[in-house]
């Protein structure tokens, strides 16, 4: 487990209460409101009504625009196409519109880019394919903003060109009929953060008029909607909150083909279905595909009546899922054996790891697994010949994008926002680039910690049922609306139980005064985990309810966990107090004389480590275990190093994971002729 930086909201109990009274909710209920800062009463009673208020479409710029040549388009029975993307939002955006346009008598089909030969977007390859097919209007879904050769190319062979994007526009537009997007600057849209999908919905909504009977929309198509909106992790806020919402309901009983034999592969059939569920059992299956150039099967998945043929696609998908792990399991351990190789890459502030020929729709999987074991920035880049491409995954308060767009005048294309971004060089680039992102974090000051937000701390003896059921006016759960996240505090640990076919969960029996009770914590082995019997503990943990031969019961996951007597954020900055030396840079010596050892220090650590080696612990319970010695976090850190160094002991690391055993050794170890000693004495020298 990575370790954290614990962030509690604060709570005015006092409001809370106020906040119950005047909208006459469960103070519990209130509480939650509080620490999410929804104090205004009109936001509450927006966020609990299950009331539709859906803006006027129109609100777009170039809305009527783009209906009223799309509605020429189906009068005149023009070959129109959808040119949509790969990922979950794009396949279900094109398969909304087509089922809405094939249901309205129109002459259309719709196109989807390869990803790994065609890229993301319009291409001018793909334009002279519908060129060919004597198609006379390509409508864009979840792309085509920054499109502005590809359609001056289109109108030069005669081709009109409808946009529909979500994404941020740059000042320059292209020269389409209609430019349909939230983010425009004149755009006079209410709500903003539209998914691809969402922007599509609305588009529907005005080609149906200002009779538009929104329920009706909803009812046929508000599954796709659902999967588009999640899987592009919008905020789900406002109009998203009301799409959503509106598709968990209506996803029960679906009468597309595609989406029930999806719920039939996932295990879902027949079972409650949340945002949560959707996100991380239906998405993955279909960005899966999409990541290995198997997205026009999918939207036929997602359209066809057949279903024989829905069998056959969604088989094929679900053998890319598989596919998809294997290949990311390869990449990840190829990622790692070039760290364990070059550690000193784990060091830099923004973590850059390379490989030959990676499958480019995987490698964003790999960061975003990167960074949480290493909290950090993370960029992974695949190699293809003259060319790199990466793709990058950001923390809280460090714009990843940012730091990319700062070598954007030798990136052949680059895009994003804050925490996920991808770009393209030449290979003869990439050294400079690595160097320059670096440098870019340098240049930006302190860095962000990962942090682990904490709603607030719950006492053991309230958990119920009863407090899910508070929090249930509150879903659908995701960005902007995480689910909650409690702290349990003071707990001890009286049972530890390795679970599964594999014992690779984690059952915990945890106590405080009277109060008693079992945690689970998935994903986690027994090498994995480092606490022991009857340590003091606190938990984050996340709270649902299971139900066992028709009993509802409280199931209690853990999210993180950490002595009680432990304040993270002074780990993690002593923590980059050692980077900071392993990079020889910059270090003030009145802050450093604390972190270099003496000799009577590395007699403690090697008594303690030789009467317990091998040891394979969490570098946090290690430090907790030996912090009655006066040692701290940088301290322990360098005399390892050191000792490692000198081949008095033997390390591997594997996140926060330490496997360390004694060596056995002839003659006196001067410690000091370590690298790292040697560096801190210069310091120290050089100080005086």
């Amino acid at each position: 487990m990575k370790l954290k930086n614990w962030r509690f909201s604060q709570l005015n109990k006092n409001n809370a209460q106020k906040i119950a009274y005047e909208n006459k909710i469960p103070f519990f209920l209130a509480m939650m409101l509080d620490v999410r800062n929804i104090v205004d009463s009109i936001k509450i009673h927006e966020l609990l009504s299950d009331k539709i208020e859906i803006s006027n479409p129109f609100n777009f710029i170039d809305m009527k625009k783009a209906t009223d040549r799309i509605k020429l388009a189906i009068d005149n029975f023009e070959k129109i196409c959808i040119y949509g993307d790969y990922d979950a939002d794009g396949v279900t955006s094109t398969a909304l519109l087509y089922l809405y346009l094939e249901n309205c008598g129109a002459n259309v089909m719709y196109y989807i880019p390869d990803r790994n030969s065609e890229g993301y977007g319009l291409n001018v390859s793909a334009i002279d394919k519908l060129h060919n097919e004597n198609v006379s209007l390509i409508v864009t879904v979840d792309n085509g903003i920054s499109a502005f050769n590809e359609v001056a190319y289109a109108n030069s062979l005669g081709i009109d060109t409808i946009i529909t994007d979500h994404h941020q526009p740059p000042e320059r537009l292209p020269d389409a009929v209609a430019v349909v997007d939230p983010h425009r600057t004149d755009c006079k849209s209410t709500f903003k953060n539209f998914a691809g999908v969402g922007v599509v919905f609305k588009f529907i909504c005005a080609l149906e008029g200002k009779d538009v009977d929104v329920d009706f929309i909803l009812e046929n198509y508000a599954d796709l909607i659902l999967i588009g909106t999640i899987g592009d992790v919008v905020s789900l806020t406002g109009e998203n909150r009301v799409l959503v919402k509106k598709g968990l309901k209506y996803l029960k009983n679906t009468n597309n083909l595609g989406i029930k034999e999806i719920l039939k592969i996932a295990k879902l059939e027949n079972k409650p279905i949340d945002s949560i569920n959707v996100a991380f059992s239906i998405v993955p299956r279909i960005n899966a595909s999409g990541r290995l150039s198997f997205s026009d099967k999918l939207v036929e998945l997602l359209t066809t009546e057949n279903y024989e043929e829905v069998q056959n696609i969604a088989a094929q998908m679900e053998n890319d899922n598989v596919k998809r792990k294997e290949i990311e399991s390869n990449i990840l351990l190829q990622a790692e054996k070039l760290l364990k190789n070059d550690p000193s890459r784990i060091y830099q502030r923004i973590l850059i790891v390379e490989g030959k020929d990676w499958h480019p729709g995987v490698i964003g999987i790999v960061a975003s697994r990167l960074l949480e074991k290493y909290g950090k920035p993370v960029i992974v880049i695949s190699i293809m010949g003259n060319h790199a491409r990466g793709s990058c995954r950001g923390i809280e308060g460090f714009s990843i994008y940012d730091a990319i767009k700062a070598c954007s005048s030798y990136l052949i294309r680059f895009g994003g926002h804050p925490l996920a971004a991808g770009f393209e060089l030449n290979y003869n680039d990439l050294n400079r680039f690595k160097d320059d992102v670096n440098s870019f974090a340098r240049n930006f000051g302190q860095m962000p910690y990962l942090n682990l937000n904490i709603d607030c701390k719950l006492n053991p003896d309230t958990l119920s049922t009863y407090l899910i059921d508070q929090l249930e006016p509150l879903q659908p759960f995701g960005r902007d609306n995480p689910e909650f996240v409690f702290g349990l505090c003071k707990m001890i640990i009286c049972g530890i139980q390795f679970v599964g076919v594999e014992k690779n969960h984690l059952r915990l029996t945890l106590k405080r005064n009277n109060c008693r009770l079992s945690a689970m914590k998935f994903f986690t082995t027994e090498q994995e985990f480092s606490y022991e019997l009857n340590d003091i503990v606190d938990l984050a943990v996340k709270i649902s309810k299971s139900e066992y031969k028709g009993q509802e019961n409280l199931s209690l996951i853990i999210e993180d966990i950490k002595f009680s007597h432990i304040d993270n954020e002074v780990l993690l900055k002593e923590n980059r107090i050692y980077e900071t030396i392993k990079r020889k840079e910059f270090v003030d010596l009145d802050i450093l004389k604390e972190y270099i050892p003496n000799r009577n220090d590395f007699s403690i650590l090697y008594k303690f480590l030789k009467a317990r080696c091998p040891l394979n612990i969490d570098i946090s319970v290690l430090y907790y275990r030996i912090k009655s010695f006066n040692i701290n976090f940088c301290k322990l850190l360098v005399m390892l190093d050191a000792m490692s160094d000198c081949e008095l002991i033997s390390v591997k690391i594997n996140g926060d994971i330490y496997l360390i055993d004694v060596n056995k050794v002839d003659g006196k170890v001067i410690l000091e002729s370590s690298g790292i000693m040697k560096f801190l004495m210069k310091k120290e020298v050089d100080r005086q």
